[in-house]
């Protein structure tokens, strides 16, 4: 079962702010042409960590405790509509009561084509849901 976040405009003026406020130096996030320069991965994964956590899918979690296998599949440019897929994987009771759950992450644009995926280990509360019940 997989569940999707709410959509993100990406616009070049997002793009520029999480450049300047990242201190990101390299050319291409500077170009000299004129173009408008892409969103850098972290800039990608912080835009998904903040619709994760504004769609209420994992409102039990504690906190993120790794990210596994993060894999850029395609560039984040402006005007692109972005949302993520989350899609709940095992889960391990911590011997302090909680749970350690694990996540595939999918960021998708408009198109359906995945931007960038990862594994998400999120600590939650409580007992381990059945996977039929969600995030």
């Amino acid at each position: 079962m997989t569940f999707s976040t709410p959509p993100v405009e990406i616009t070049q003026p997002l793009i520029d702010g999480l450049v300047g406020l990242g201190g990101y130096t390299h050319p291409l996030f500077h170009p000299g042409d004129g173009g408008g320069a892409p969103m850098p991965g972290q800039g990608v994964l912080l835009l998904m960590g903040g619709l994760v956590e504004q769609s209420g899918l994992l409102d039990r979690a504690i906190a993120l405790l790794e990210l596994r296998e993060v894999r850029f599949l395609k560039m984040l440019k402006a005007g692109t509509t972005l949302h993520v897929e989350l899609a709940p994987g095992h889960s391990e009771r911590t011997s302090g009561g909680k749970v350690v759950r694990h996540y595939r992450w999918t960021a998708v644009d408009a198109a359906g084509d995945a931007i960038l995926e990862a594994r998400a280990l999120m600590l939650m509360r409580g007992p381990a849901e059945p996977e039929a019940a969600g995030p």
